[in-house]
């Protein structure tokens, strides 16, 4: 069973991409965190490896950039596809960190949104790792 892990503080938008990605393949499993630290517990800990990590930016305890870091220096998931969501002032802290994500978003305005960054994300879910 594939599953995403969704590091993100406001539930709001957990909620909204849970339903749109379930609408799309109600087989994956969405795993949400609220913060840094959960984010990097939840992956060195229980040895998950998702097939997608999608990460806000704006988090608390350990920010996004750091959090962003430190899967991609990790080799066990390195090769995880990242897609970070942030405004344009976080694609400077995301290239400080010498690493680019598979997908680099805004978060949507609206459901038709949601649901089309669904689909890339169920995409990059379903492609399997070189």
């Amino acid at each position: 069973m594939l599953e995403i892990l969704y590091v993100e503080d406001n539930p709001a938008d957990v909620f909204l991409i849970s339903n749109a990605i379930r609408k799309i393949d109600a087989e994956l499993i969405l795993t949400s965190v609220g913060d840094g630290e959960a984010a990097l517990e939840f992956l060195h800990k229980t040895r998950a490896r998702p097939c997608v990590i999608l990460l806000d930016l704006g988090l608390p305890r350990i920010d996004g950039a750091d959090v962003f870091k430190a899967i991609k220096s990790t080799p066990a998931f390195a090769d995880v596809p990242v897609v970070v969501f942030a405004e344009r002032d976080g694609r400077r802290r995301i290239e400080r960190t010498g690493h680019i994500p598979e997908l680099f978003l805004s978060k949507p305005m609206d459901l038709d949104g949601y649901v089309a960054i669904a689909e890339q994300i169920v995409q990059l879910c379903q492609t399997p790792v070189a």
